[in-house]
């Protein structure tokens, strides 16, 4: 039986390699921690308060209308690709044949797909919980998460999977606390 060559067990790099490969990940924490929450806290500081978002279910049409912003990455690579493997000649992925472009393609795919479903999962929700005033944070974050997700597409091929650091700094940077925010938004709301 052969091996599909995706599933080999890959060898363990040696402790000084690991060590090289967390330092240049951890290079990269001084700029997107700050470029972060600057960036988002100015977005905000500078947008005007939304007018007309007095319900929740205002709020939450507008972040179903916003997500098409942060959709527009998963979008992108889909198409690119849909032409690639039409250009390659690799219509059936079960074989295997795909170049390693393309397999970085449907990798940046499946990933961003999975932040994609984080993201909705608590833009969605949280929407609901903002006051109308708050509700300028949704266009926001999800330009935000457009924009990471594209460094993170843009980091891999620049530079192999070291390369995606700022863009997985930059969405987990974004995910992580939204999802605690709304938790914790939501917990309070069953309180009161």
């Amino acid at each position: 039986m052969a091996m599909n060559p995706r599933s080999a067990e890959l060898p363990e790099p040696s402790s000084s390699a690991r060590l090289g490969r967390q330092r240049r990940i951890r290079g990269w924490l001084w700029l997107t921690v700050p470029g972060t929450y600057g960036v988002l806290g100015a977005a905000y500081t500078v947008l005007p308060p939304l007018e007309g978002l007095n319900q929740p279910v205002e709020r939450l049409l507008l972040a179903v209308q916003w997500l098409l912003v942060a959709f527009i990455p998963y979008a992108a690579v889909c198409v690119t690709i849909l032409y690639q493997r039409y250009a390659e000649g690799s219509h059936n992925p079960l074989l295997a044949q795909e170049s390693q472009r393309l397999q970085v393609h449907c990798r940046v795919m499946q990933n961003t797909l999975e932040q994609l479903v984080w993201f909705a999962l608590c833009i969605l929700p949280l929407a609901t919980l903002l006051a109308p005033a708050q509700s300028r944070i949704v266009p926001i974050l999800c330009v935000f998460f457009a924009f990471a997700r594209f460094v993170y597409w843009w980091g891999y091929f620049r530079s192999g999977t070291i390369g995606r650091s700022p863009g997985v700094q930059l969405t987990f940077l974004l995910n992580i606390p939204l999802a605690i925010d709304v938790l914790a938004r939501f917990a309070r709301s069953l309180l009161l």
